[in-house]
């Protein structure tokens, strides 16, 4: 790694307490482009501190740090550099040396006898159209359902203060093309059947959390929240090649016979105006069929409905980062649906006027106790919803029962299904509150929120003086005969 001179940045009022030593580091390439997404990390304790931002800045608190500390900057496609904090606080510039590939453009056989050679733009615009949206004429209720799994480990103090296993059916109106700035017509609900849930730690590890939730001006947190489907909806809206390229640099960087390999990253000046997401990765395209296999980012900054709420400074940066790797499969139209999904969220800062989410922190305090959210999503088919249920009542129904999840636990069939999530070392710490068999049934068919938070929520009505949660558990057993039972094999 290669380091450039260059003058030290004054602090930055309003970032930190006084007496506080903020340093703003700059990270570019060899050609003085600013790096998006490149991860800071306290190289003793192995602890994220900040990612660089689209202009490629990040801010180091110098203070926090110990003299002699070392500062390690990852990012994928670049050499890993090691600095001492004292030498960035004095030369807070960063160079990285890219890992340059140069590459021909792909052979595309059309019979054994042809063949011609594919440039790598032309593949790009290819697989791009099989990306497209769904016509605006698409009815905005959940018109495709399949069998799906979900899975989530929360981590506070590098302590699992929560685990859950999930395997239901997901329902998704397609990728429809939005008509608002809200989305309103997007449709996107996991509903789970069965459940093998832990209890709800406090940061601590060691009491049952109470409220599971909260909102207010002070604190904001909601163990139960799914980062995972804004993830998947912010990528069909403004991901690369979902969005096409214009906004995108995608440099070409691996090839072999089967499949070729492009480096992207949000294009300077494109973002927040022109794209609602900042990122950098990799695509991977098949050959053959000219369709994406695969999307890994290494960072992405998906906070969708954020970007009108806030200042210029506040949407430019976020208080988690995230990595993500996204699978797809297509259908005998090579129309393209989201397979599985891995990712994980680790909070950078907590919350406060600077950060006005719509997505909340699983825990208080995150970025003190260092809060990490992993998670899984697999949807194994896809299928047409009936007709006859493609309407309001239902998307209704269906909408109230994803937001208070229950399920029963099967020991039988959480043991056949192999977990998406590395978890032995979450039932490891989770099991010194108590067993985790043990609190799987416990939870089982018990709902996730205390019956208050289900208030307020349409299509669901009380009868007879029943309570929420009856009212809820009656249209879930209505709603769930409607559609055939589930497959329990991998």
């Amino acid at each position: 790694m290669r380091l450039l001179l260059l003058l030290l940045l004054a602090p930055l009022a309003g970032v930190a307490a006084p007496g506080d030593s903020i340093v703003r580091v700059t990270v570019v390439d060899a050609s003085t482009r600013p790096l998006l997404g490149v991860h800071v990390i306290h190289k003793r304790s192995s602890r994220l501190l900040t990612t660089t931002s689209i202009d490629g800045y990040c801010f180091l608190n110098a203070s926090a740090l110990q003299a002699g500390d070392s500062i390690q900057f990852q990012c994928i496609g670049f050499r890993t550099g090691i600095r001492a904090i004292d030498d960035v606080a004095r030369e807070p510039l960063v160079v990285m040396e890219e890992i340059a590939y140069e590459l021909p453009g792909v052979v595309v056989r059309s019979s054994p006898a042809r063949s011609r050679l594919l440039p790598p733009g032309e593949l790009l615009e290819r697989a791009a159209r099989k990306l497209g949206k769904l016509p605006r004429s698409t009815l905005p209720y959940c018109n495709f359902f399949g069998s799906a799994r979900y899975e989530k480990i929360t981590e506070y103090a590098r302590r699992a203060v929560e685990y859950r296993r999930e395997h239901g059916y997901y329902f998704t109106s397609g990728n429809v093309a939005p008509v608002d700035l809200w989305d309103a017509r997007f449709c996107s609900y996991f509903l789970p059947v069965h459940v093998a849930r832990s209890c709800n730690l406090t940061n601590n590890g060691r009491d049952p959390l109470d409220p599971v939730y909260m909102t207010t001006n002070e604190a904001r947190f909601d163990a139960g929240t799914r980062k995972v489907f804004t993830l998947l909806r912010a990528v069909q809206l403004h991901g690369p090649l979902f969005s096409g390229t214009r906004n995108y640099e995608i440099v070409p960087v691996e090839t072999n016979p089967t499949v070729y390999r492009y480096r992207f990253q949000t294009r300077a000046g494109a973002y927040p105006d022109k794209t609602r997401i900042t990122c950098r990765g990799t695509l991977t395209i098949d050959y053959e069929r000219q369709e994406v296999d695969s999307i890994t980012f290494d960072y992405i900054d998906y906070q969708l409905y954020r970007q009108p709420l806030l200042g210029e400074q506040s949407r430019l940066s976020a208080p988690f980062s995230t990595r993500a790797v996204i699978t797809l499969a297509h259908d005998d139209n090579g129309k393209a649906r989201f397979a599985s999904c891995l990712q994980e969220t680790r909070w950078k800062y907590d919350l406060s006027e600077e950060f006005v989410l719509v997505e909340q922190p699983s825990r208080l305090d995150p970025a003190r106790g260092e809060l990490v959210e992993r998670e899984a999503f697999r949807c194994d088919d896809y299928r047409p919803v009936p007709r006859s249920l493609r309407d309001r009542e239902t998307r209704a129904w269906i909408h109230a029962v994803q937001r208070n999840p229950a399920g029963k636990y099967d020991s039988l069939l959480f043991r056949r299904l192999v977990p998406l999530l590395d978890d032995a070392r979450a039932i490891a710490d989770l099991s010194r509150f108590k067993p985790v068999e043990e609190q799987f049934r416990e939870l089982s068919n018990e709902s996730y929120y205390p019956e208050n938070h289900l208030r307020g929520f349409n299509g669901v009505v009380t009868r007879d003086g029943n309570s929420y949660r009856e009212s809820i558990d009656r249209v879930r057993r209505q709603l769930l005969a409607l559609f055939p039972p589930l497959p329990v094999d991998e």
